[in-house]
Protein backbone atom coordinates (compact mmCIF):
# COMPACT_ATOMS: atom_id res chain seq x y z
CA UNK A 1 0.00 0.00 0.00
CA UNK A 2 1.10 3.23 -0.46
CA UNK A 3 1.95 5.60 2.38
CA UNK A 4 -0.41 8.32 1.37
CA UNK A 5 -3.55 5.91 1.19
CA UNK A 6 -2.40 4.34 4.19
CA UNK A 7 -2.18 8.36 5.91
CA UNK A 8 -5.55 8.85 4.87
CA UNK A 9 -6.98 5.80 6.15
CA UNK A 10 -5.35 6.31 9.22
CA UNK A 11 -6.41 9.69 9.67
CA UNK A 12 -10.42 8.57 9.17
CA UNK A 13 -10.16 5.99 11.83
CA UNK A 14 -10.27 3.03 9.13
CA UNK A 15 -7.92 -0.04 9.78
CA UNK A 16 -6.02 -1.42 7.22
CA UNK A 17 -7.95 -4.68 6.32
CA UNK A 18 -6.20 -8.01 4.90
CA UNK A 19 -7.63 -11.46 4.04
CA UNK A 20 -7.77 -13.82 7.39
CA UNK A 21 -5.01 -16.27 5.35
CA UNK A 22 -2.53 -13.34 4.72
CA UNK A 23 -2.77 -11.94 8.50
CA UNK A 24 -2.21 -15.87 9.51
CA UNK A 25 0.81 -16.20 7.32
CA UNK A 26 2.10 -13.17 8.78
CA UNK A 27 1.48 -13.88 12.44
CA UNK A 28 4.71 -15.68 12.59
CA UNK A 29 6.62 -12.95 11.40
CA UNK A 30 8.12 -9.95 13.62
CA UNK A 31 5.36 -8.01 15.23
CA UNK A 32 5.33 -4.82 14.07
CA UNK A 33 6.06 -4.72 10.48
CA UNK A 34 3.25 -6.40 8.83
CA UNK A 35 1.43 -3.41 8.15
CA UNK A 36 4.40 -2.14 6.09
CA UNK A 37 4.89 -5.59 4.02
CA UNK A 38 0.87 -5.52 2.91
CA UNK A 39 0.63 -5.43 -0.81
CA UNK A 40 -1.54 -3.00 -2.75
CA UNK A 41 -3.90 -5.64 -4.04
CA UNK A 42 -4.99 -6.54 -0.19
CA UNK A 43 -7.11 -3.03 -0.21
CA UNK A 44 -10.95 -3.71 -0.93
CA UNK A 45 -13.00 -1.35 -2.66
CA UNK A 46 -15.29 -0.78 0.22
CA UNK A 47 -11.57 0.98 1.75
CA UNK A 48 -11.20 2.33 -0.83
CA UNK A 49 -14.30 4.18 -1.48
CA UNK A 50 -13.62 5.43 2.10
CA UNK A 51 -11.17 7.72 1.32
CA UNK A 52 -12.56 9.75 -1.76
CA UNK A 53 -12.54 13.22 -0.43
CA UNK A 54 -16.43 13.92 0.73
CA UNK A 55 -18.90 15.64 -2.18
CA UNK A 56 -19.40 19.52 -1.89
CA UNK A 57 -18.27 19.87 1.96
CA UNK A 58 -20.81 17.05 3.42
CA UNK A 59 -20.15 14.41 5.84
CA UNK A 60 -19.80 10.83 4.44
CA UNK A 61 -22.37 9.77 7.16
CA UNK A 62 -25.67 11.74 6.20
CA UNK A 63 -27.61 10.14 9.42
CA UNK A 64 -25.01 12.53 11.51
CA UNK A 65 -25.71 15.76 9.44
CA UNK A 66 -29.53 15.22 9.82
CA UNK A 67 -29.35 14.45 13.84
CA UNK A 68 -26.89 17.49 14.14
CA UNK A 69 -29.19 19.72 11.75
CA UNK A 70 -32.34 18.47 14.29
CA UNK A 71 -30.19 19.11 17.50
CA UNK A 72 -29.70 22.80 16.59
CA UNK A 73 -33.22 23.45 15.68
CA UNK A 74 -34.52 21.99 18.75
CA UNK A 75 -32.17 24.45 20.87
CA UNK A 76 -33.46 27.49 18.76
CA UNK A 77 -36.72 26.87 20.02
CA UNK A 78 -36.16 26.07 23.27
CA UNK A 79 -34.35 29.43 23.55
CA UNK A 80 -36.98 31.45 21.61
CA UNK A 81 -39.70 29.72 24.15
CA UNK A 82 -38.34 30.29 27.18
CA UNK A 83 -39.18 33.02 28.34
CA UNK A 84 -36.86 35.59 30.36
CA UNK A 85 -37.44 35.80 33.88
CA UNK A 86 -38.93 39.02 35.65
CA UNK A 87 -37.18 40.61 38.19
CA UNK A 88 -38.53 41.50 41.63
CA UNK A 89 -39.30 44.92 40.99
CA UNK A 90 -40.94 44.49 37.07
CA UNK A 91 -43.14 41.07 38.53
CA UNK A 92 -44.58 43.27 41.61
CA UNK A 93 -45.65 46.26 38.96
CA UNK A 94 -47.03 44.18 36.75
CA UNK A 95 -49.22 42.45 39.48
CA UNK A 96 -50.36 45.63 40.47
CA UNK A 97 -53.55 47.28 38.87
CA UNK A 98 -53.32 50.75 38.14
CA UNK A 99 -54.48 53.40 40.61
CA UNK A 100 -57.70 55.40 39.07
CA UNK A 101 -57.79 59.32 40.34
CA UNK A 102 -59.53 62.38 39.20
CA UNK A 103 -59.03 64.19 36.38
CA UNK A 104 -57.42 67.59 37.15
CA UNK A 105 -56.26 70.49 35.71
CA UNK A 106 -53.23 73.30 36.59
CA UNK A 107 -52.54 76.25 35.66
CA UNK A 108 -49.40 78.75 36.48
CA UNK A 109 -48.17 81.93 35.35
CA UNK A 110 -43.92 82.11 35.39
CA UNK A 111 -42.41 85.38 35.99
CA UNK A 112 -38.79 86.45 36.56
CA UNK A 113 -38.79 85.56 40.25
CA UNK A 114 -41.95 83.52 41.30
CA UNK A 115 -44.02 80.51 39.40
CA UNK A 116 -47.96 80.93 40.55
CA UNK A 117 -49.99 77.70 40.35
CA UNK A 118 -53.36 77.05 41.38
CA UNK A 119 -55.75 74.05 41.04
CA UNK A 120 -58.12 75.23 37.87
CA UNK A 121 -59.85 71.93 37.64
CA UNK A 122 -63.59 73.40 38.63
CA UNK A 123 -62.99 76.95 38.40
CA UNK A 124 -66.27 79.57 38.96
CA UNK A 125 -66.79 82.27 36.68
CA UNK A 126 -65.93 84.92 39.12
CA UNK A 127 -62.42 82.64 40.06
CA UNK A 128 -61.47 82.18 36.33
CA UNK A 129 -62.53 86.37 36.04
CA UNK A 130 -59.89 87.25 38.89
CA UNK A 131 -57.54 84.39 37.29
CA UNK A 132 -57.59 86.40 34.51
CA UNK A 133 -57.04 89.94 35.96
CA UNK A 134 -53.94 88.68 38.04
CA UNK A 135 -52.34 86.94 34.85
CA UNK A 136 -53.14 90.03 33.00
CA UNK A 137 -51.08 92.46 35.91
CA UNK A 138 -47.68 91.87 34.54
CA UNK A 139 -46.84 90.16 31.85
CA UNK A 140 -45.94 86.57 32.18
CA UNK A 141 -45.64 83.01 30.36
CA UNK A 142 -48.82 81.15 30.85
CA UNK A 143 -48.74 76.77 31.31
CA UNK A 144 -51.10 74.68 32.05
CA UNK A 145 -50.92 70.58 33.09
CA UNK A 146 -53.83 68.18 32.09
CA UNK A 147 -54.34 65.03 33.77
CA UNK A 148 -54.50 62.05 32.84
CA UNK A 149 -51.22 61.81 30.78
CA UNK A 150 -52.20 61.07 27.54
CA UNK A 151 -50.92 58.04 27.09
CA UNK A 152 -53.05 55.31 28.09
CA UNK A 153 -49.81 52.91 29.32
CA UNK A 154 -49.08 56.52 31.89
CA UNK A 155 -52.13 56.60 32.98
CA UNK A 156 -51.58 54.70 37.10
CA UNK A 157 -52.37 57.18 39.35
CA UNK A 158 -49.04 56.48 41.63
CA UNK A 159 -47.22 57.97 38.75
CA UNK A 160 -49.47 61.73 39.38
CA UNK A 161 -47.09 63.16 41.84
CA UNK A 162 -44.01 62.28 39.73
CA UNK A 163 -45.98 63.88 37.06
CA UNK A 164 -46.79 67.22 38.48
CA UNK A 165 -43.49 67.34 39.95
CA UNK A 166 -41.70 67.07 36.68
CA UNK A 167 -44.63 69.89 35.21
CA UNK A 168 -42.70 72.48 38.65
CA UNK A 169 -39.19 71.51 38.15
CA UNK A 170 -39.50 72.47 34.21
CA UNK A 171 -40.93 76.17 34.03
CA UNK A 172 -40.02 77.37 38.44
CA UNK A 173 -35.91 76.63 38.24
CA UNK A 174 -34.44 79.64 40.81
CA UNK A 175 -38.03 80.94 40.93
CA UNK A 176 -40.37 81.28 44.35
CA UNK A 177 -43.13 78.68 43.72
CA UNK A 178 -46.46 80.89 44.99
CA UNK A 179 -49.87 78.32 45.21
CA UNK A 180 -53.08 79.60 45.09
CA UNK A 181 -54.94 77.31 47.15
CA UNK A 182 -54.25 73.53 47.33
CA UNK A 183 -52.12 71.59 44.54
CA UNK A 184 -53.56 68.05 43.86
CA UNK A 185 -50.64 65.07 44.28
CA UNK A 186 -47.72 68.15 44.93
CA UNK A 187 -44.84 66.36 46.03
CA UNK A 188 -42.60 67.84 49.60
CA UNK A 189 -41.32 71.13 47.55
CA UNK A 190 -40.47 74.62 48.60
CA UNK A 191 -43.52 76.94 48.56
CA UNK A 192 -45.28 80.42 49.71
CA UNK A 193 -48.72 78.93 50.33
CA UNK A 194 -51.11 82.17 49.60
CA UNK A 195 -55.33 82.05 50.10
CA UNK A 196 -56.98 80.50 46.63
CA UNK A 197 -58.82 82.36 44.25
CA UNK A 198 -61.84 81.90 46.11
CA UNK A 199 -60.46 83.22 49.66
CA UNK A 200 -59.16 86.58 48.15
CA UNK A 201 -62.79 86.94 46.66
CA UNK A 202 -64.48 86.77 50.02
CA UNK A 203 -61.08 88.73 51.64
CA UNK A 204 -59.91 91.30 48.88
CA UNK A 205 -56.37 92.06 51.41
CA UNK A 206 -55.78 88.53 50.66
CA UNK A 207 -54.54 89.65 47.41
CA UNK A 208 -52.24 92.09 48.69
CA UNK A 209 -49.38 89.01 49.54
CA UNK A 210 -49.76 87.76 45.97
CA UNK A 211 -49.42 91.25 44.97
CA UNK A 212 -45.81 91.70 47.15
CA UNK A 213 -44.39 88.45 44.84
CA UNK A 214 -45.62 89.93 41.74
CA UNK A 215 -44.59 93.39 42.64
CA UNK A 216 -40.44 92.37 42.91
CA UNK A 217 -40.75 89.97 39.92
CA UNK A 218 -42.09 93.28 38.16
CA UNK A 219 -38.81 95.14 39.48
CA UNK A 220 -36.65 92.64 39.18
CA UNK A 221 -37.66 92.10 35.60
CA UNK A 222 -37.14 96.44 34.81
CA UNK A 223 -33.71 96.01 36.73
CA UNK A 224 -32.69 93.39 33.87
CA UNK A 225 -33.44 95.42 30.88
Amino acid sequence: MMGHQRDILATMGIDIWIPRTVARAQHSQPSGLWRDQAQPEIITELALSQVEPPVSGKSDIPEIDDALTQFVEIEKENVQQTPKPATPVAAELQSQPAIQIEAFELQAVSLATCLIVLDASQLTEAQAELWANIQQAIPAEYHELKWPFPLLEMQDGRGAGSYVQGFIDAIGVDKDLIALGDIPHLQQVELHCLASLQEMLEQPILKKRLWQFMQKSLNTRMNDE
